[in-house]
């Protein structure tokens, strides 16, 4: 239900934008951002939410992940102008990040069987799936009536996944290192290179302050590489880019003893 309500939301949005646009303005700009500032979170801070999964428990995680998320989405539905709806989407967005590795640790730690927990994996993607296919067709239907549901439509489901997720097995915190350094430079770089593209259109991607922004995401780049590549505890190991034999070897000698993921299994996380 948590991963149904992630990708949901990453595309119920943009049927809607016309209909945002007459009631709060500002113009195409300002409703990329209600689009782009969900998933520009989402994206820059899903590698350090894992470890901090791992960190607070991975129930705990998804729990206060889904708070964050159905807070903000309730803020989405009762903001006044384009500014708070883009904030609250930022919100939507690190809500979500927190969400993603936490319920992908909850089924590693529910199903200690690999052949159930392959199966577990299966649903959990169906649940993105329906999400996905979903998005539009209700994004269309609500936003004929009134926009603000397709924000309000999270409430429900996301309270009954909170009564359910007191059904799970609590998770023990495990001490993991943070990558300072690689987190902050990801969300420099991705932030730089998206606030280019989406204010380009409308300032010139020749101005100073897109060539600006762009200049500032490509050293953002090359200090998250340089972090991944020489730090002590990169967030995203620059092995993982080897070829796929290799990959496989390093997934199974990065698990945790007799519950290593079997190579399908892999596969299903790497998609």
């Amino acid at each position: 239900m948590g991963f149904f309500v992630i990708t949901l939301d990453a595309l119920i949005v943009s049927v809607a934008l016309p209909a945002i646009g007459r009631d709060l303005g500002g113009g195409i700009t300002g409703l990329q951002w209600v689009v782009d500032g969900y998933t520009l979170m989402l994206a820059a801070l899903l590698l350090t939410a894992g470890a901090v999964s791992d960190r607070v428990g991975a129930k705990r995680a998804f729990g206060l992940g889904l708070a964050v998320f159905l807070a903000a989405s309730a803020a989405c539905g009762f903001a006044p102008s384009l500014a708070v709806l883009v904030v609250a989407r930022f919100a939507q967005g690190a809500g979500a990040a927190v969400m993603m590795p936490a319920a992908l640790a909850l089924i590693r730690d529910g199903y200690p069987d690999a052949r159930a927990r392959t199966h577990a994996l299966a649903i959990w993607a169906v649940g993105g799936s329906v999400g996905s296919a979903a998005g539009p067709l209700v994004g269309g239907a609500l936003a004929g009536w009134d926009w603000r549901w397709i924000f309000f439509i999270n409430l429900p489901v996301g309270l009954v996944a909170l009564v359910l997720l007191g059904r799970a097995a609590s998770s023990p915190p495990r001490a993991v290192p943070l990558d300072a350094v690689g987190q902050v430079s990801a969300v420099v770089a991705l932030g730089a290179v998206t606030y280019a593209l989406i204010e380009g259109g409308q300032a010139g991607f020749g101005s100073v302050r897109i060539l600006g922004a762009l200049v500032l995401a490509a050293v953002a780049v090359a200090v998250f590489l340089t972090d991944q590549a020489r730090g002590r505890t990169p967030m995203m190991p620059l092995d993982l880019f080897r070829s796929r034999p290799e990959a496989d070897r390093y997934h199974a000698d990065h698990t945790y003893g007799d519950d290593a993921l079997r190579p399908e299994e892999c596969h299903i996380v790497d998609q």
